[in-house]
């Protein structure tokens, strides 16, 4: 088991392309769409997403990051706030479907019927 690398400089592009792997072997911004998530101007929802994702890795949150100056988001707090708290968002049929595709992608198979 491999253990998890921390965020810093040297491996935020590692991290970045691992998260648009994983983005594109699951459809997320498919996902998305189908749990209510419409957007037409502003930063594009894969920038935002992605964001999210890896800050699981950063060492702080981005209130943190933006206090010590180390925010790498190309957005304003107010975006990423607006984003978590939007209501047309199914946040919990998104993580369902998503824990959907990784069982029936990965871990079916490994189980006997």
């Amino acid at each position: 088991m491999s253990i998890l690398p921390s965020f810093d400089t040297e491996n935020e592009p590692k991290i970045a392309r691992s998260v648009e792997k994983f983005f594109k072997d699951y459809k997320v911004m498919e996902l998305l769409r189908r749990c209510g998530l419409r957007k037409s101007k502003g930063i594009p929802l894969w920038s935002i997403l992605s964001y999210i994702f890896s800050n699981v890795f950063r060492d702080r949150s981005m209130y943190m990051q933006q206090k010590s100056g180390k925010c790498t988001a190309g957005f304003s707090k107010n975006t990423y706030y607006r984003f978590m708290q939007n209501p047309h968002i199914n946040w919990l049929r998104l993580t369902i479907l998503l824990d959907e595709r990784i069982v029936n992608g990965h871990l079916k198979d490994l189980t006997s019927d």
